[in-house]
């Protein structure tokens, strides 16, 4: 069995994002196996599985004080500080302290995003002194947004897309992969191993007593129809569009016998802006002007990746609740680095509506059934599609090819442990 280390800027239970998701699935499969996991992260953390051990290192995290400050002055000097140099090696000494003694380390994220310069010069040196294995697990990269610029090729972006010849590349779909592969010379990866994200089957195929306290929590019904959009609320998951749709949704079908309601899972992300206001607040307005107030539902603050209970109830129920008591789940993304929700809508047996952007297009190629939308397209048009597919029944292939091709158990015995 391996010594596997998993490193991110911040760890489930306590912090929740996709990559978090994705990290709580890794270590729950790998350690069940027998490895030994050693998680390292920044902030979150809380994992109870057996075989791992926690290491916080506050200064891994994306928004510390201090991390905050050096970040602040590396991007107004263009260059290395004093400040910078001592947080780097600062984390590099914590680092080796607990990589040294481990086979294979996991990276996810910090190798290809802007968020901790020091934490990502400290893993660039760090590969090069120590002889184990090194994993970036690349879901994204802000070399890969429409804010490319000249200074990219500056430092602290310089640090990015570090290679070495102990670091193997992963990333989620072979259209990240295209993209990596594209990239100037500096920052070109020409050869990744695709490894899909997954999901726990068994989480989305149950409907129990907790799920049906969901529905009375949210003051809705199985009687009314029920649109899931499973996104974070920022800019580019063009939850705005989401709003136009059920707006134009009322003109087919009779509000007066089945409510409408429009379900969004993710927690907001607090710096998105849109048109100069907080995304959220402007989500609201939006919301305001279309009288969609009692149709749309924010429910972060009742739902995490899993449950959790407190005081013999129930405090935060589990996305895979939310996908259980769907009618459908409709996905407007501008950009997305997977399409985790259309796997997990897969697993759930629940028809799909996303727009046609190429991660949705390589997932629904890949034998999942699903409905796309050009971001183009009038809203009216995407609402009368999706008035057609509330009586049609597209979802029961999704199952049987989700649990084929992107169960969790699967993916991490055949693509993921070969790696290690």
């Amino acid at each position: 069995m391996k010594r596997i280390g998993i490193i991110h800027y911040s760890a489930p239970k306590k912090e929740i994002g996709g990559v978090e998701i994705i990290i709580d699935d890794h270590i729950r499969f790998l350690s069940n196996m027998g490895h030994k996991i050693s998680l390292i992260y920044g902030s979150g953390g809380g994992l109870k599985n057996k075989n791992i051990t926690e290491y916080q290192i506050p200064s891994l995290s994306s928004n510390g004080p201090e991390v905050i400050k050096v970040q602040k002055n590396i991007f107004k000097n263009k260059d290395v500080t004093k400040d910078f140099i001592e947080l780097k090696n600062n984390i590099k000494k914590e680092l080796i302290r607990i990589l040294s003694k481990l086979d294979v380390c996991i990276v996810h994220n910090i190798p290809s995003m802007p968020f901790n310069f020091a934490a990502t010069a400290a893993i660039n040196e760090i590969t090069e002194e120590i002889k184990i294995k090194f994993i970036f697990w690349l879901h994204d990269s802000i070399l890969l947004r429409e804010e490319w610029n000249e200074d990219f090729h500056k430092f602290p972006y310089s640090l990015l897309h570090y290679k070495d010849k102990n670091i193997i590349f992963i990333t989620p779909t072979d259209f990240r992969a295209k993209q990596f592969s594209e990239l100037p010379e500096q920052f070109r990866i020409p050869s990744m191993n695709v490894i899909p994200n997954g999901v726990d089957i068994e989480e989305y195929i149950k409907i129990d007593e907790t799920t049906k306290l969901l529905l009375r929590k949210l003051g809705i019904s199985f009687e009314d129809f029920i649109i899931v959009t499973p996104v974070r609320v920022t800019p580019r998951k063009n939850i705005e569009l989401a709003l136009y749709v059920l707006d134009q949704l009322r003109h087919f079908i009779d509000t007066q016998t089945l409510a409408i309601k429009l379900l969004i899972t993710g927690p907001p992300d607090h710096q998105a802006r849109k048109q100069g206001k907080d995304y959220l607040k402007w989500l609201h307005e939006k919301m305001k002007d279309l009288y969609l107030k009692k149709n749309v539902i924010f429910c972060h603050d009742i739902v995490s990746f899993e449950r959790e209970y407190e005081n013999g109830g129930v405090k935060k129920w589990s996305v895979a609740d939310v996908y259980n008591i769907a009618d459908l789940i409709f996905i407007p993304s501008k950009e997305e680095g997977f399409g985790l929700p259309v796997i997990e809508a897969g697993a759930a047996r629940k028809p799909i509506f996303c727009s046609r952007i190429p991660p949705f297009k390589e997932l629904i190629k890949d034998d999942i059934e699903g409905d796309m939308f050009d971001l183009v397209e009038d809203p009216r048009d995407i609402a009368f599609r999706i008035y057609k597919l509330f009586i049609t029944n597209k979802v029961e292939n999704n199952f049987n090819n989700v649990v084929k091709n992107f169960n969790w158990e699967t993916i991490i015995n055949e693509k993921l442990i070969p790696l290690l």
